[in-house]
């Protein structure tokens, strides 16, 4: 009989959260198990979802989740699922009132986010009484999840995403390379530099459009801005036409490009020359692996995740709003395709040894099996 799961996820977004249950549900296919799911209608966890092909439930809201949630429970029993992975914290609203309806449910709750303020409220005892295990993406927001919610340590796990290393790698194919350049018409000896993300304030573009600016325009460069810029692909429109302003009318302004959300990001990112990531405060940083999978060097933020995502030969790390610096490091990675290369293939080798999807599943899977 095949392990069950039911992945639980009552979002609206379009962000990395929703991106992980995509890639999970995959991951844990590949192992043999079968998945469930529980989700808004008409959102991008129910697009995943569909896309997997997985028995789920889509409600209008969490409210009517909630109104549900004997006939849920019937589903549950019918099915023989006792393993429930949610990914909200507003989820445990309907976990916590499953649980009572079904003691037996093991209950898992990855915190995508980490937040920085206590939960210890009546509410918050309740709601987190119900998980047995909560699984913190970063060393950073273990610390402080173990810190900050009403639960013995023992019961917060540390469990760093993972990358597939397999999709995400390094090319060496001139051809490919030049190809692909031609592509996002970005000229053929340029050095590239990437920030894969979202275009909101918390991503940081507004610091690595500053900085970008001071460089010198006889530089040989390009930057590539590659993720959402409107509503409907998670950017903020207001933020992306600030953006828009600070850089028009400057000497810089035919080597700074917005390419928008794009679903080849595997094929960009090998193609780049540099990375940067100027997140204020990353909880993880799933881009963050997949660059450095793909061989690029990173300059990030010295904040949040970051620092134990990157080590010291794989990238430089800056203050998040420090734009002297930022333009600093571009600067000197611009010019050094020496140190460039060697920081490209630490940072892939890192990856390999800590943050491969296989390694990730394996422990989920021992995570989901513990009490079974």
């Amino acid at each position: 009989m095949a392990n069950k799961v039911l992945q639980l996820c009552l979002s609206d977004g379009k962000g990395g959260m929703e991106l992980y249950v995509d890639r999970i549900i995959e991951d844990l296919q590949s192992e043999g198990w079968e998945v469930f799911g529980i989700c808004l209608k008409d959102t991008k966890v129910a697009t995943y979802m569909q896309r997997n092909e997985i028995p789920y439930k889509a409600f209008a809201s969490n409210g009517q989740a909630l109104f549900h949630v004997f006939s849920i429970r019937r589903w549950l029993i019918e099915q023989n699922i006792s393993v429930i992975h949610c990914h909200k914290s507003s989820d445990l609203r309907l976990t916590t009132l499953l649980k009572a309806l079904l003691p037996k449910l093991r209950i898992l709750y990855t915190d995508h986010v980490g937040g920085q303020r206590p939960k210890k409220s009546p509410y918050h005892r309740v709601a987190y009484g119900s998980v047995d295990r909560v699984l913190s993406i970063s060393q950073a927001t273990h610390q402080r999840n173990v810190r900050n919610l009403p639960l013995p340590q023992e019961r917060v796990v540390c469990l760093p995403h993972g990358v597939d290393i397999e999709k995400y790698q390094p090319t060496s194919d001139s051809a490919a390379i030049a190809a692909k350049r031609e592509a996002l018409d970005v000229p053929a000896d340029t050095v590239m530099i990437g920030l894969p993300g979202r275009v909101t304030p918390g991503k940081g573009q507004d610091i690595w459009v500053k900085a970008l600016l001071e460089l010198d325009p006889s530089l040989n460069f390009y930057a590539l801005s590659i993720g959402g810029t409107d509503y409907a692909s998670g950017g903020v429109e207001a933020f992306y036409a600030e953006l828009q302003r600070l850089i028009a009318g400057t000497p810089l302004a035919d080597k700074i490009t917005f390419l928008g959300h794009r679903s080849d990001l595997t094929d960009i990112l090998p193609v780049l020359d540099v990375v940067c990531i100027p997140s204020e405060n990353e909880a993880f940083g799933l881009t963050i692996i997949e660059s450095m999978a793909c061989g690029m060097p990173i300059i990030g933020s010295n904040t949040g995740s970051l620092p134990e995502l990157v080590s010291a030969d794989a990238g430089v790390l800056v203050g998040p709003f420090d734009v002297p610096a930022w333009r600093e490091a571009m600067d000197t990675l611009i010019r050094d395709a020496a140190t460039r290369k060697a920081m490209g293939l630490a940072a892939r080798r890192r990856v390999e040894e800590h943050f491969s999807n296989k390694q990730h599943v394996k422990r989920l899977m021992e995570i989901y099996t513990a009490s079974a």
